[in-house]
């Protein structure tokens, strides 16, 4: 498997010289000295302005999404904005050489962000850890939350962060400060502490200065891909997944794929064609699946954290039962296939 993963990456890389090579040669654009700095500037211009215009798209849908959480806004509702914060949060980790001149402030900026996924994760989290809330949902009524006392101390931590978020010289406008100073990739082996290993953290490629957004998200994408199948054997051979090792094992796999997936979204978004859509839509509804196997594990832990121990082992059996159905629906059959056709 690790032997085709990386013949597929190979040949994404080829793909992409040769397809930049015949565009030189069209354009009458000679490779030497003088040109390449001409078509490295003029790629440069052309890829900070996209990267820009998709880094302010995204932060004012979050700021619009977060002015209107209140302290009426209920867990089910706050799904959107954790996905919205999740972008603005992507797309620091994709053109991360984009601040390298930056990086103490990518690195705060980073951080915050992370703080306002958990805190927003943790109250939405009290929606997918009640059964009567979800169902409730799925009749189209509004749910009622069985434990009051923790929506209101989980909603008083998001409440905080948006304070600080849109306070002066806050997260918002430290962010606007970043976006508005985007500049040329670089491309040296630079590395921050804060980049994260299912991005460039975790891969020993870089993003060309002669490649376009799109194309560089796909060599990002590939790298990963290389590394899920790695790790999927292990994975399919989990031993216990409700415990701690086996759920960090299990939640760090599909979260990669999961990247996967968000990386050749954005990828799509700058050039429609850069990953397969037919192959991304089959990755992103496996880890819907393995996300509702992970749902359960997390309902399994609020209730242990609540001593209600039945319904805690009721949760880790439909976890493990979930599990072990996927994997004999997938029994004659690779699970990750989609991955070579990205």
């Amino acid at each position: 498997m690790k032997q085709h993963a990386l013949f597929i990456f190979l040949c994404v890389l080829a793909s992409l010289s040769t397809r930049r090579e015949a565009d030189a040669q069209t354009n009458g654009t000679r490779l030497e000295s003088t040109g390449v700095t001409a078509m490295s500037t003029r790629l440069n211009d052309q890829y900070t302005a996209l990267v820009s215009q998709a880094a302010d798209t995204a932060k004012a849908t979050v700021d619009e999404a977060l002015f209107e959480f209140s302290s009426e806004t209920l867990p089910h509702e706050a799904k959107d904005l954790r996905k919205q914060l999740v972008t603005v949060r992507d797309i620091l980790d994709v053109f991360s050489h984009n601040f390298l001149h930056e990086l103490e402030l990518w690195n705060e900026i980073r951080d915050n962000l992370d703080k306002g996924y958990t805190v927003i994760g943790d109250y939405k989290d009290l929606f997918d850890a009640d059964p009567k809330a979800v169902e409730a949902f799925a009749q189209n009524r509004t749910p009622k939350y069985s434990d009051s006392e923790k929506l209101k101390d989980r909603r008083k931590k998001v409440l905080k962060w948006k304070e600080k978020y849109f306070q002066p010289s806050g997260i918002k406008e430290q962010i606007e400060e970043l976006f508005s100073n985007i500049k040329p990739l670089q491309t040296e082996p630079m590395q921050s502490r804060k980049f994260s290993r299912f991005f460039w953290g975790g891969v020993t490629e870089l993003p060309s200065e002669f490649l376009n957004p799109a194309e560089n998200a796909r060599i990002l994408a590939t790298a990963q891909a290389v590394l899920a199948r790695e790790e999927h054997p292990e994975v399919l051979n989990i031993e216990d997944l409700t415990s701690p090792e086996g759920e960090i094992l299990f939640h760090d796999h599909r979260k990669r794929l999961r990247t996967i997936v968000k990386i050749c979204r954005l990828a799509n978004s700058f050039s429609k064609d850069s990953c397969e859509q037919d192959a991304i839509e089959k990755l992103a509804n496996l880890v819907v699946k393995l996300g509702d196997i992970e749902d359960l594990i997390i309902t399994g832990r609020h209730f242990e954290e609540d001593k209600k121990k039945k319904k805690a082992k009721e949760a880790y059996e439909s976890a493990v039962k979930k599990f072990k159905k996927l994997k004999s629906k997938y029994s004659s059959a690779d699970m990750l296939e989609s991955l070579d056709r990205l």
